[in-house]
Protein backbone atom coordinates (compact mmCIF):
# COMPACT_ATOMS: atom_id res chain seq x y z
CA UNK A 1 0.00 0.00 0.00
CA UNK A 2 1.49 3.38 -0.71
CA UNK A 3 1.51 6.45 1.25
CA UNK A 4 -1.46 8.43 -0.12
CA UNK A 5 -3.03 5.18 0.03
CA UNK A 6 -2.47 4.30 3.83
CA UNK A 7 -3.40 8.14 4.35
CA UNK A 8 -6.77 8.18 2.19
CA UNK A 9 -7.48 4.89 4.23
CA UNK A 10 -6.68 5.91 7.51
CA UNK A 11 -10.13 7.56 7.51
CA UNK A 12 -12.19 6.05 4.91
CA UNK A 13 -15.01 4.02 5.65
CA UNK A 14 -14.11 0.07 6.23
CA UNK A 15 -15.43 -3.17 6.38
CA UNK A 16 -14.75 -6.30 8.34
CA UNK A 17 -15.30 -9.59 7.71
CA UNK A 18 -14.86 -12.44 10.54
CA UNK A 19 -14.97 -16.03 9.55
CA UNK A 20 -14.81 -18.20 12.91
CA UNK A 21 -14.57 -22.19 12.79
CA UNK A 22 -14.02 -24.72 14.57
CA UNK A 23 -9.85 -24.74 13.72
CA UNK A 24 -9.39 -20.76 12.98
CA UNK A 25 -10.59 -16.93 13.71
CA UNK A 26 -9.80 -15.01 10.48
CA UNK A 27 -10.20 -11.16 10.04
CA UNK A 28 -10.38 -9.40 6.62
CA UNK A 29 -10.38 -5.96 6.43
CA UNK A 30 -11.73 -3.94 3.09
CA UNK A 31 -12.38 -0.70 2.29
CA UNK A 32 -15.53 0.60 0.46
CA UNK A 33 -14.53 0.29 -2.85
CA UNK A 34 -13.95 -3.33 -2.04
CA UNK A 35 -10.25 -3.26 -1.88
CA UNK A 36 -8.67 -6.03 0.49
CA UNK A 37 -6.54 -3.99 2.86
CA UNK A 38 -5.49 -7.05 5.23
CA UNK A 39 -5.83 -10.23 6.71
CA UNK A 40 -5.22 -11.86 10.27
CA UNK A 41 -5.72 -15.27 11.81
CA UNK A 42 -6.04 -16.80 15.03
CA UNK A 43 -6.89 -19.89 16.89
CA UNK A 44 -10.54 -21.47 17.14
CA UNK A 45 -13.88 -19.14 16.36
CA UNK A 46 -16.21 -21.65 17.73
CA UNK A 47 -18.00 -20.15 20.87
CA UNK A 48 -19.15 -23.58 22.22
CA UNK A 49 -15.63 -24.81 21.66
CA UNK A 50 -13.60 -22.28 23.34
CA UNK A 51 -16.05 -19.91 25.49
CA UNK A 52 -16.54 -15.86 24.95
CA UNK A 53 -13.24 -14.91 27.23
CA UNK A 54 -10.90 -17.54 24.93
CA UNK A 55 -13.06 -16.18 21.88
CA UNK A 56 -12.36 -12.45 22.75
CA UNK A 57 -8.86 -13.01 22.54
CA UNK A 58 -8.77 -14.87 19.26
CA UNK A 59 -10.96 -12.06 17.69
CA UNK A 60 -8.96 -9.38 18.53
CA UNK A 61 -5.63 -11.16 18.05
CA UNK A 62 -6.88 -11.34 14.29
CA UNK A 63 -8.44 -8.69 14.15
CA UNK A 64 -4.83 -6.71 14.95
CA UNK A 65 -3.27 -8.90 12.40
CA UNK A 66 -5.14 -8.10 9.33
CA UNK A 67 -4.41 -3.79 10.19
CA UNK A 68 -1.34 -4.87 11.19
CA UNK A 69 -0.83 -6.20 7.38
CA UNK A 70 -2.77 -2.97 6.33
CA UNK A 71 0.00 -1.03 7.54
CA UNK A 72 -2.55 1.09 9.54
CA UNK A 73 -2.93 1.46 13.41
CA UNK A 74 -6.61 -0.73 14.16
CA UNK A 75 -9.78 1.37 14.62
CA UNK A 76 -13.27 0.27 14.89
CA UNK A 77 -14.89 -0.59 11.83
CA UNK A 78 -18.11 0.96 10.19
CA UNK A 79 -19.74 -2.16 9.26
CA UNK A 80 -18.41 -5.91 11.26
CA UNK A 81 -20.33 -9.25 9.88
CA UNK A 82 -19.18 -12.14 11.97
CA UNK A 83 -20.02 -15.61 10.01
CA UNK A 84 -19.57 -17.65 13.19
CA UNK A 85 -19.88 -21.37 14.16
CA UNK A 86 -21.83 -22.17 17.31
CA UNK A 87 -24.25 -19.16 17.38
CA UNK A 88 -27.17 -21.04 16.02
CA UNK A 89 -29.44 -18.99 19.20
CA UNK A 90 -30.36 -15.15 19.85
CA UNK A 91 -28.22 -15.80 23.09
CA UNK A 92 -24.99 -16.75 21.24
CA UNK A 93 -25.29 -14.20 18.82
CA UNK A 94 -25.33 -11.33 21.24
CA UNK A 95 -22.62 -12.85 23.37
CA UNK A 96 -20.26 -12.76 19.97
CA UNK A 97 -21.42 -9.14 19.35
CA UNK A 98 -21.13 -7.98 22.65
CA UNK A 99 -17.43 -9.09 23.06
CA UNK A 100 -16.64 -8.28 19.16
CA UNK A 101 -17.75 -4.83 20.04
CA UNK A 102 -16.34 -4.75 23.80
CA UNK A 103 -12.65 -5.67 22.08
CA UNK A 104 -13.12 -2.60 20.00
CA UNK A 105 -13.54 -4.35 16.58
CA UNK A 106 -16.67 -2.45 15.45
CA UNK A 107 -18.27 0.72 16.24
CA UNK A 108 -21.35 -0.20 18.54
CA UNK A 109 -24.30 -0.84 16.58
CA UNK A 110 -22.34 -1.54 13.35
CA UNK A 111 -21.36 -5.31 14.23
CA UNK A 112 -23.90 -8.19 12.65
CA UNK A 113 -23.38 -12.00 13.89
CA UNK A 114 -24.89 -15.30 12.36
CA UNK A 115 -24.01 -18.61 11.38
CA UNK A 116 -20.99 -19.29 9.59
CA UNK A 117 -23.38 -20.87 6.90
CA UNK A 118 -24.36 -17.44 6.01
CA UNK A 119 -20.97 -15.93 5.13
CA UNK A 120 -20.41 -19.35 3.50
CA UNK A 121 -23.25 -19.09 0.79
CA UNK A 122 -22.04 -15.48 0.37
CA UNK A 123 -18.77 -16.25 -0.77
CA UNK A 124 -19.58 -19.91 -1.99
CA UNK A 125 -22.28 -18.53 -4.63
CA UNK A 126 -21.16 -15.08 -5.20
CA UNK A 127 -24.23 -13.64 -2.96
CA UNK A 128 -26.35 -15.66 -5.50
CA UNK A 129 -29.37 -18.33 -4.28
CA UNK A 130 -28.60 -21.84 -4.01
CA UNK A 131 -27.04 -24.26 -1.41
CA UNK A 132 -23.54 -24.40 0.42
CA UNK A 133 -22.05 -27.73 1.93
CA UNK A 134 -19.58 -26.95 4.51
CA UNK A 135 -17.05 -29.46 5.19
CA UNK A 136 -14.43 -28.54 7.42
CA UNK A 137 -13.94 -29.21 11.33
CA UNK A 138 -17.74 -29.86 11.53
CA UNK A 139 -20.07 -29.80 8.93
CA UNK A 140 -23.73 -28.48 7.94
CA UNK A 141 -25.45 -27.47 5.08
CA UNK A 142 -27.67 -23.96 3.90
CA UNK A 143 -30.06 -23.05 1.16
CA UNK A 144 -31.37 -20.05 -0.02
CA UNK A 145 -33.74 -19.94 -2.84
CA UNK A 146 -35.07 -16.77 -4.87
CA UNK A 147 -38.41 -15.78 -2.27
CA UNK A 148 -35.59 -15.46 0.24
CA UNK A 149 -36.56 -18.22 2.53
CA UNK A 150 -33.50 -20.29 4.13
CA UNK A 151 -33.22 -23.37 5.96
CA UNK A 152 -30.48 -25.29 7.66
CA UNK A 153 -30.05 -29.35 7.65
CA UNK A 154 -27.07 -30.59 9.70
CA UNK A 155 -24.66 -28.33 11.95
CA UNK A 156 -25.80 -30.45 15.69
CA UNK A 157 -21.97 -30.48 16.33
CA UNK A 158 -19.27 -33.32 16.93
CA UNK A 159 -21.35 -35.17 19.89
CA UNK A 160 -24.97 -35.64 17.73
CA UNK A 161 -23.83 -35.11 14.17
CA UNK A 162 -21.06 -33.26 11.87
CA UNK A 163 -21.31 -36.26 9.20
CA UNK A 164 -18.49 -36.08 6.40
CA UNK A 165 -16.71 -33.54 8.33
CA UNK A 166 -12.95 -34.03 9.61
CA UNK A 167 -14.32 -34.50 13.07
CA UNK A 168 -16.21 -37.24 11.88
CA UNK A 169 -13.59 -38.85 9.64
CA UNK A 170 -10.99 -38.61 12.12
CA UNK A 171 -13.68 -40.30 14.89
CA UNK A 172 -14.14 -42.90 12.09
CA UNK A 173 -10.39 -43.93 11.78
CA UNK A 174 -10.72 -44.23 15.56
CA UNK A 175 -13.16 -46.82 15.21
CA UNK A 176 -12.23 -48.42 12.68
CA UNK A 177 -8.87 -48.82 14.25
CA UNK A 178 -10.25 -50.52 17.45
CA UNK A 179 -12.34 -52.53 16.15
CA UNK A 180 -9.56 -53.88 13.72
CA UNK A 181 -7.61 -54.33 17.16
CA UNK A 182 -10.26 -56.20 18.99
CA UNK A 183 -11.54 -58.63 16.31
CA UNK A 184 -14.70 -57.45 15.39
CA UNK A 185 -14.11 -55.43 12.31
CA UNK A 186 -11.69 -55.87 9.19
CA UNK A 187 -8.09 -55.39 8.44
CA UNK A 188 -7.36 -51.86 8.43
CA UNK A 189 -4.13 -49.74 7.79
CA UNK A 190 -5.87 -47.32 9.99
CA UNK A 191 -4.91 -49.10 13.06
CA UNK A 192 -1.24 -48.50 12.82
CA UNK A 193 -1.40 -44.94 10.80
CA UNK A 194 -4.07 -43.86 14.49
CA UNK A 195 -1.23 -45.38 16.76
CA UNK A 196 1.59 -44.13 15.13
CA UNK A 197 0.17 -40.57 14.72
CA UNK A 198 -0.73 -40.36 18.49
CA UNK A 199 1.99 -41.99 19.57
CA UNK A 200 0.59 -44.82 21.15
CA UNK A 201 2.65 -48.10 22.06
CA UNK A 202 -0.73 -49.93 22.78
CA UNK A 203 -4.17 -49.05 20.94
CA UNK A 204 -5.53 -49.37 24.52
CA UNK A 205 -3.73 -46.33 25.59
CA UNK A 206 -5.99 -44.38 22.49
CA UNK A 207 -8.76 -43.48 24.85
CA UNK A 208 -7.47 -41.75 27.22
CA UNK A 209 -4.84 -39.97 24.78
CA UNK A 210 -8.15 -38.42 22.88
CA UNK A 211 -10.81 -37.71 25.90
CA UNK A 212 -9.55 -35.07 27.97
CA UNK A 213 -8.55 -31.76 28.00
CA UNK A 214 -9.78 -28.50 25.41
CA UNK A 215 -9.09 -29.31 22.58
CA UNK A 216 -10.29 -32.72 22.18
CA UNK A 217 -12.47 -31.68 18.95
CA UNK A 218 -9.30 -30.80 16.78
CA UNK A 219 -7.23 -33.67 17.87
CA UNK A 220 -9.71 -35.67 16.63
CA UNK A 221 -10.30 -33.64 13.46
CA UNK A 222 -6.34 -33.86 13.04
CA UNK A 223 -6.91 -37.54 12.22
CA UNK A 224 -9.19 -37.01 8.96
CA UNK A 225 -5.61 -37.19 6.54
CA UNK A 226 -5.11 -40.21 7.62
CA UNK A 227 -8.87 -41.66 6.42
CA UNK A 228 -7.84 -39.19 2.87
CA UNK A 229 -4.18 -40.74 2.52
CA UNK A 230 -4.77 -44.39 3.09
CA UNK A 231 -8.10 -44.23 0.94
CA UNK A 232 -5.58 -43.12 -2.14
CA UNK A 233 -3.48 -45.85 -1.22
CA UNK A 234 -6.40 -48.26 -1.71
CA UNK A 235 -7.53 -49.23 2.42
CA UNK A 236 -11.29 -50.58 1.88
CA UNK A 237 -11.99 -48.90 4.93
CA UNK A 238 -11.03 -45.54 4.61
CA UNK A 239 -12.27 -45.26 1.10
CA UNK A 240 -15.55 -47.27 2.75
CA UNK A 241 -15.36 -43.82 5.30
CA UNK A 242 -15.34 -41.19 2.96
CA UNK A 243 -18.23 -42.97 1.00
CA UNK A 244 -20.21 -42.78 3.73
CA UNK A 245 -19.46 -38.94 4.50
CA UNK A 246 -19.90 -37.89 0.94
CA UNK A 247 -23.56 -39.90 1.15
CA UNK A 248 -24.17 -38.10 4.56
CA UNK A 249 -23.30 -34.57 3.12
CA UNK A 250 -25.69 -35.19 0.15
CA UNK A 251 -28.46 -36.12 2.17
CA UNK A 252 -27.85 -32.68 4.02
CA UNK A 253 -28.47 -31.42 1.11
CA UNK A 254 -31.53 -32.74 -0.06
CA UNK A 255 -32.84 -32.26 3.15
CA UNK A 256 -32.62 -28.35 2.74
CA UNK A 257 -33.19 -28.63 -1.33
CA UNK A 258 -36.39 -30.50 0.16
CA UNK A 259 -37.49 -27.68 1.99
CA UNK A 260 -37.21 -24.82 -0.40
CA UNK A 261 -38.19 -23.71 -3.56
CA UNK A 262 -35.74 -23.27 -6.45
CA UNK A 263 -38.32 -24.01 -9.25
CA UNK A 264 -37.64 -25.85 -12.40
CA UNK A 265 -34.13 -24.40 -13.19
CA UNK A 266 -30.91 -26.09 -11.95
CA UNK A 267 -30.13 -25.39 -8.43
CA UNK A 268 -26.18 -24.59 -7.75
CA UNK A 269 -24.73 -26.21 -4.80
CA UNK A 270 -21.09 -25.46 -3.78
CA UNK A 271 -18.85 -26.95 -1.38
CA UNK A 272 -16.90 -25.27 1.05
CA UNK A 273 -14.49 -25.69 3.84
CA UNK A 274 -10.91 -27.05 4.78
CA UNK A 275 -11.54 -30.78 3.80
CA UNK A 276 -14.47 -29.49 1.35
CA UNK A 277 -12.14 -27.75 -0.75
CA UNK A 278 -8.60 -29.05 -0.43
CA UNK A 279 -8.88 -33.00 -0.66
CA UNK A 280 -9.70 -32.99 -4.58
CA UNK A 281 -10.81 -37.02 -4.34
CA UNK A 282 -13.35 -36.22 -1.48
CA UNK A 283 -14.91 -33.32 -2.94
CA UNK A 284 -15.44 -35.44 -5.99
CA UNK A 285 -17.36 -37.79 -4.27
CA UNK A 286 -19.39 -35.25 -2.61
CA UNK A 287 -20.33 -33.93 -5.83
CA UNK A 288 -21.39 -37.19 -7.28
CA UNK A 289 -23.34 -37.82 -4.44
CA UNK A 290 -25.32 -34.40 -4.40
CA UNK A 291 -26.02 -34.98 -7.93
CA UNK A 292 -26.86 -38.37 -7.41
CA UNK A 293 -29.57 -37.34 -4.56
CA UNK A 294 -30.78 -33.87 -6.01
CA UNK A 295 -32.44 -33.39 -9.41
CA UNK A 296 -30.68 -30.89 -11.47
CA UNK A 297 -28.16 -30.07 -9.01
CA UNK A 298 -24.88 -28.83 -10.70
CA UNK A 299 -21.99 -28.52 -8.20
CA UNK A 300 -20.06 -25.78 -8.63
CA UNK A 301 -16.55 -24.47 -7.39
CA UNK A 302 -16.93 -22.05 -4.57
CA UNK A 303 -16.25 -18.52 -6.20
CA UNK A 304 -14.99 -16.88 -2.88
CA UNK A 305 -14.27 -18.30 0.63
CA UNK A 306 -16.28 -18.25 3.44
CA UNK A 307 -13.78 -14.91 4.70
CA UNK A 308 -14.57 -13.39 1.70
CA UNK A 309 -18.84 -14.19 1.90
CA UNK A 310 -18.59 -12.27 5.28
CA UNK A 311 -16.43 -9.50 4.29
CA UNK A 312 -18.84 -9.47 1.25
CA UNK A 313 -22.11 -9.24 3.73
CA UNK A 314 -19.94 -6.42 5.77
CA UNK A 315 -19.49 -4.41 2.83
CA UNK A 316 -22.97 -4.17 2.11
CA UNK A 317 -23.88 -2.97 5.79
CA UNK A 318 -21.23 0.21 5.41
CA UNK A 319 -23.10 3.19 5.63
CA UNK A 320 -24.42 4.25 2.32
CA UNK A 321 -24.36 3.14 -1.07
CA UNK A 322 -20.99 1.23 -1.69
CA UNK A 323 -18.59 2.02 -4.73
CA UNK A 324 -19.28 0.43 -8.33
CA UNK A 325 -17.49 -2.57 -8.79
CA UNK A 326 -17.18 -2.94 -4.67
CA UNK A 327 -18.89 -6.10 -5.01
CA UNK A 328 -17.37 -7.65 -7.83
CA UNK A 329 -13.93 -6.59 -6.43
CA UNK A 330 -13.93 -8.37 -3.33
CA UNK A 331 -15.42 -11.55 -4.78
CA UNK A 332 -12.40 -11.20 -6.98
CA UNK A 333 -10.03 -11.89 -4.63
CA UNK A 334 -11.10 -15.13 -3.06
Amino acid sequence: MTESTASATASAPVAIGIDGGGTSTRVLLVDGEGRRLGEGQSASGNLHDVGASRLAAHVLEAWRGAWAAAGLEPRPADSVFCAMASVGTPRNREAVRDLVTRVGVGVPGAVEVDIDLVGALAGGLGGGDGIVLIAGTGSSCFGRDGSGSTFQSGGWGSLLDDVGSATWLGTGAMVAAIRAFDGRGPQTSLEGRVMETLGLEHMRELLPAIDGGAEVRSRRAALARLVTEEAQAGDAEARRLLEEGADALAECAKAVFGRLDFGDGPVEVALTGGLGQNVPAYRDMVHRAVEGQIPGARCVEARATNLVGAALLALEGLPGTAAPGAYARLLGIG
